[in-house]
């Protein structure tokens, strides 16, 4: 099993959500990209931002609260937001992916909770943006 170490949160969607949260999410790769789209709602209809991971070279997406097929442990305790972006950045598992790339990129863990669609995402990439969708 694999240890995740500390949490850092990256960013906070309620810092720009409504209360209730995200109306759905939205998903595409694009080449080495992955485009999480997400829908909300605003003052004057529905908005959108996306989340760009930047060379994503795994993610895995499920229902939550479920069962986790991944084989990671979180042994440190976070009082970090569940629905924020977070990085962990002791993660052994971005750890293997960095050595399989032999320091090549940069590989970091994120994860993120949709608690309106119940949803977790896992990403190993080497950054993510933040940005309004037209």
């Amino acid at each position: 099993m694999m240890e995740i170490g500390k949490c850092i949160e990256v960013i906070n969607p309620y810092d720009w959500l409504p209360g209730h949260g995200e109306n759905s999410i939205e998903l595409y790769a694009h080449g080495a990209d992955l485009s999480v789209v997400i829908l909300y709602d605003g003052e004057h209809g529905e908005l959108k931002k996306e989340l760009l991971f930047k060379h994503a070279v795994a993610f895995y997406k499920a229902a939550f609260p479920g069962p986790s097929m991944l084989n990671m442990q979180y042994s440190t305790k976070s009082t970090t937001s569940m629905s924020s972006l977070i990085e962990y950045p002791d993660s052994e598992a971005a750890q293997v992916w960095r050595e399989h790339f032999k320091g090549l990129f940069d590989i970091k863990h994120y994860s993120m909770r949709f608690l309106s669609e119940n949803v977790t995402l896992v990403v190993f990439a080497t950054g993510v943006v933040l940005r309004d969708k037209a």
